[in-house]
């Protein structure tokens, strides 16, 4: 039997005794039977325990505390101890034996309600859990927890139309900064309204997520994508280019829908001097070899090199060094190129190894773009990464 469980069993002999001893006072007249039950019980449970049946132990031993004021706290304290095993179904039923008491104090109740709320949630009874936290609502010293706990359980869902109202309710009425989640959400509507064909709708959303949150760069890049596919290719690059004040780390992302808004316009001078007007704001390697692809089809593969070379110098990245590489590959000796192909090789399978996102907030790594962090589960905590492995 795991040592720290039969601890937490041990230490409820002494509540239990006490408890007994505790109801022996209150009810003198039939202080020998309660004495004689107690006993009997009490034995009844060491029996269980010195058998290494703590199951049974635990079930006896929680039998002979009774739910008065002095209690209560031990109940909720053994029905977190549950939950926190995994044993959900204990502390479901101990939190609703309290409940039914009818001489439990308001406050204690819903502080077993809460209680039992987070059970519901934690075996995945989302539609209980819901019901307990909205009930809990109307008390002041539920109210912000259970506003928190409706919003996780909404975003697990992904019923995004409730995690926006609870949100709202988090920053109107508690004044809890919530305008990045609140984006998210809507950008969220904005691809659920998208896939189900009503573009207008999705539009609205977007609009709602950058009045609430003007840097949002993921409603920058749905707005763009929409307009990109209505062939609205001014609205598109518009759109985009809004990512360049927004967070210009992830313009990049939005790279191949600028290229082909540009190109559908045939307005390849336009994309020129986008892209260095992006390099002056430090955009980041991927748009330098954009630009470099250009040059190399006006001037020249040399020409292409000597741009990525300068770059380099002051910004060492492997994705810039491969490019530079397979420039310079063509017109190398016929003895040198087995190496640079060698060294081509060995970037390339660098580059495919590396994450490209990194967390700011938990320091979770990933090669795919997460809007929502999987592992801490913070909004907009994920960015592309900088530097010599990077951008």
């Amino acid at each position: 039997m795991n040592d720290w469980f039969l601890y937490g069993v041990l230490a409820l002999l002494p509540i239990a005794a006490f408890s007994g001893y505790r109801l022996g006072r209150k009810q003198r007249k039939e202080q020998q039977s309660s004495n004689g039950s107690l006993s009997s019980n009490y034995i009844k449970g060491l029996n269980y325990l010195l058998n290494e049946q703590a199951d049974k132990a635990v079930d006896t031993f929680i039998d002979l505390l009774t739910v008065d004021t002095d209690t209560v706290e031990t109940h909720l304290a053994l029905g977190n101890l549950f939950r926190k095993r995994g044993e959900v179904d204990r502390a479901i039923r101990l939190h609703q034996n309290l409940i039914a008491r009818p001489q439990l104090k308001t406050e204690d109740r819903n502080t077993a309600l809460y209680q039992l709320g987070l059970d519901y949630n934690a075996v995945g009874m989302y539609d209980r859990a819901v019901s307990l936290f909205n009930e809990l609502l109307s008390d002041p010293e539920h109210k912000s927890e259970s506003l928190h706990q409706l919003l996780n359980i909404y975003q697990l869902t992904k019923d995004w139309d409730q995690a926006a109202k609870i949100a709202e309710q988090l920053q109107s009425s508690l004044g809890e900064e919530q305008s990045k989640p609140l984006a998210h959400f809507y950008c969220e509507l904005a691809e659920q309204k998208q896939i189900e064909g009503d573009t207008k709708a999705a539009l609205a959303n977007l609009k709602k997520a950058l009045s609430i949150n003007p840097d949002s760069v993921r409603a920058s890049i749905l707005q763009g994508d929409i307009y990109l596919q209505q062939s609205n290719f001014k609205q598109a690059i518009k759109a985009y280019q809004r990512i360049l004040k927004q967070d210009i780390a992830f313009l990049p992302e939005a790279l191949p829908k600028i290229a082909e808004a540009y190109n559908a316009q045939n307005d390849l001078k336009g994309y020129k001097q986008f892209l260095n007007e992006s390099l002056q704001h430090d955009a980041g390697v991927s748009l330098l070899i954009e630009l470099s692809k250009i040059i190399q089809k006006e001037k020249g593969d040399k020409a292409a090199a000597l741009l990525i070379g300068e770059y380099l110098q002051d910004k060492p990245s492997l994705k810039g060094l491969h490019r530079l590489i397979s420039l310079h590959i063509e017109h190398a000796q016929e003895s040198a190129k087995p190496s640079l192909q060698l060294l081509d090789g060995i970037v390339e399978k660098l580059l495919q190894r590396k994450p490209r996102y990194e967390c700011q907030n938990c320091g979770f790594h990933t090669k795919a773009i997460y809007w929502q962090c999987p592992s801490c589960k913070e909004w907009s905590s994920v960015k592309p990464i900088k530097g010599i492995e990077g951008e």
